[in-house]
């Protein structure tokens, strides 16, 4: 609703409205004999914003005006922050059978939650969760923190090791992860200002990344990573090292040149002095933003960090109930309790965590390379009963 005027004998109201709507409302003004104008939105108006997806995906429309209602001129991040959020959470929970449990919980509730449309969209998401949580679990081989005879052959394994257990190699695949999804944000934002010379600053921030990732690879000692490319491409890991850190110093060079060129406003040919200088200082301005993308970078360290976390905790109180059964009579019943308690509290921990440092990772680091223009939510003009 932006205006409202009503005298004896005029009543008038102007307000947004979607645009599937537009014929039930002419229909609605010609049963009831009432004019209707029609204007689409001006350049110079800020329109509400509407989310619409569909609903297998909708409840992760939730996730993202929980911290941002997007401007009616940006871009919609629903999709991303529906798959984004579960692969987050899946690797924050670590524990194939805790996923059960919320399959459990959430097959319970099914009914229940699908009683209206906002219940429907967020059992989809929660439901996205669920299997993403146990497919994950299935992977790492852990179920209340311990690998059923039979599943090890489930478990992702390098060099005959469960890859779970190999620290170095996780810490990399979440800091790849991390680009992977940041060099995404980048990307769009590149997308959106497409035809301007801004666009290539976003694609200097995204070359800038990729080529900070190879180049760590290089100089990090990990010796697996190498290892695959050098057998993939016939070559000595030795030379793939080499090429490796010299393809990734020339990515971040050129990538930070792309940043100081193109990430000012003012015009590439001008005969002006004063827009040269300008230029340079919006060149250096954005430049120190490395310290920003690299910190962003290093925050998805976490999604290892809790993950280990969580499989340590459960490990911990199996052991825990393990030297309780060796106490005489009520033995069994000590082991029974601190298994239940533990996992419990583990489990809601993971809840949490997987909710609160999930959707942090998506709304504070992915959004602020991609979706800074805020907008207000559209609410339907209704008589409330």
């Amino acid at each position: 609703l932006t205006m409202l005027v009503e005298s004896d004998h005029v009543f008038a109201l102007q307000a947004w409205a979607p645009v599937s709507t537009l014929e039930s409302l002419q229909t609605f003004c010609n049963k009831n004999q009432m004019a209707l104008n029609v204007q689409v939105p001006q350049g110079n108006e800020n329109p509400p914003t509407l989310l619409k997806n569909p609903t297998a995906v909708a409840g992760a429309e939730g996730a993202v005006t929980f911290y941002i209602t997007p401007a009616y001129s940006s871009w919609d991040p629903t999709w991303i922050m529906y798959f984004s959020f579960a692969i987050f959470f899946a690797m924050i929970m670590s524990d194939a059978a805790y996923g059960m449990m919320m399959g459990l919980i959430l097959l319970v509730a099914w009914k229940r939650m699908g009683k209206d449309d906002k219940g429907r969209r967020f059992r989809s998401l929660m439901l996205a969760l669920v299997v993403a949580t146990i497919v994950y679990g299935v992977a790492i081989g852990s179920y209340f923190g311990v690998t059923p005879p039979g599943l090890e052959r489930l478990q992702l394994k390098m060099n005959g090791m469960p890859l779970f257990q190999q620290r170095e190699m996780m810490m990399l695949i979440s800091l790849a992860i991390g680009v992977m999804h940041l060099v995404l944000s980048n990307l769009i934002t590149a997308w959106r200002k497409r035809g301007r010379l801004l666009a290539l600053g976003s694609v200097g921030w995204a070359g800038t990344l990729l080529g900070g990732l190879v180049y760590g690879i290089a100089v990090s000692g990990s010796t697996q990573p190498i290892a695959w490319f050098a057998e993939s491409l016939s070559l000595s890991p030795e030379s793939v090292r080499k090429g490796a850190q010299l393809g990734g110093m020339y990515g971040i060079m050129s990538g930070l040149a792309a940043v100081f060129l193109f990430s000012s406003t003012r015009p590439l040919f001008s005969i002006r002095s004063i827009d040269w200088v300008m230029r340079m200082f919006d060149g250096l301005l954005a430049l120190t933003n490395v310290t920003k993308i690299f910190g962003d970078t290093l925050s998805y360290l976490r999604l290892f960090a809790l993950g280990l976390a969580s499989a340590q905790l459960a490990i911990t109180f199996n052991g825990l109930a393990d030297d309780a059964m060796q106490v005489p009579g009520l033995g069994i019943l000590f082991a029974l309790l601190i298994l239940v308690a533990g996992h419990g509290i583990n489990f809601i921990l993971g809840v949490i965590g997987g909710v609160v440092h999930g959707l942090r990772l998506n709304c504070i680091e992915f959004f602020n390379w991609s979706l800074t223009e805020e907008g207000t939510p559209f609410r339907a003009f209704c008589k409330k009963v």
